[in-house]
């Protein structure tokens, strides 16, 4: 479910700013490619105008089109991805990073949880571990998962999760060499950190 526009605040944006200028909906018409039923319908939150007819609108009424616009966006109640549809960013091969992440949540701005289904090979994730303020899951869907938690040593099979403090610093990468595994990973990140933030990374000796 895409974002939508509070098109009642736009319509009342756009009036407020045509009569601030003193101006009828005839002046503004003249001036720009409209009709008097287009203005009215969109001062009256009837019309999802065009990018276009904003910024036209905008250059008659000498204002920005952020103006109109600013904050407008209504949050979806929901965002469904389908399988393989969500956007994909592939492995880096320059930093050796073994990891094709898929995201499932891109469309929900500003949200607490990040949601992604990562494809492990190779490496994983052993060049550049993990570390976040914050929560995490892992859900394996397909294949066995290592995962090194501080100087701890998980194996974790199809079927198999774990949630953790993502501060510490954690490594996820195939079980058995050669192969790939699929898992779902949930992030939830500390209001005490910025988003994307990461704290130093601290190796630790591992139990096996």
């Amino acid at each position: 479910m895409p974002p939508a526009v509070n098109l009642s605040d736009l319509g009342h944006r756009a009036r407020a700013a045509r009569l601030a200028r003193r101006m009828t909906l005839d002046d503004v018409v003249s001036r720009a490619n409209f009709t008097v039923s287009w203005l009215s319908k969109l001062e009256n939150g009837l019309l999802t105008p065009s990018l276009d007819g904003l910024v036209k609108l905008a250059e008659v009424l000498e204002c920005g089109v952020d103006d109109l616009v600013a904050g407008l966006a209504v949050p979806p109640r929901y965002v469904a991805v389908k399988d393989g549809e969500g956007r994909v960013e592939p492995a880096d091969r320059r930093r050796r990073n073994g990891v094709t992440v898929e995201h499932r949540a891109d469309a929900w701005r500003d949200r607490a949880m990040h949601p992604v289904v990562l494809q492990i090979s190779g490496p994983g994730t052993r060049h550049g571990p993990d570390c976040h303020q914050g929560e995490r899951f892992l859900l394996v869907l397909d294949g066995s998962l290592k995962l090194e938690y501080g100087d701890d040593l998980l194996l974790l099979a199809k079927g198999d999760s774990v949630y953790l403090d993502a501060a510490t610093a954690h490594t996820l990468m195939p079980a058995t060499r050669g192969s790939t595994v699929r898992v779902l990973s949930v992030v939830h990140e500390s209001p005490a950190g910025p988003r994307g933030a990461r704290i130093p990374v601290r190796r630790e000796g591992r139990r096996r």
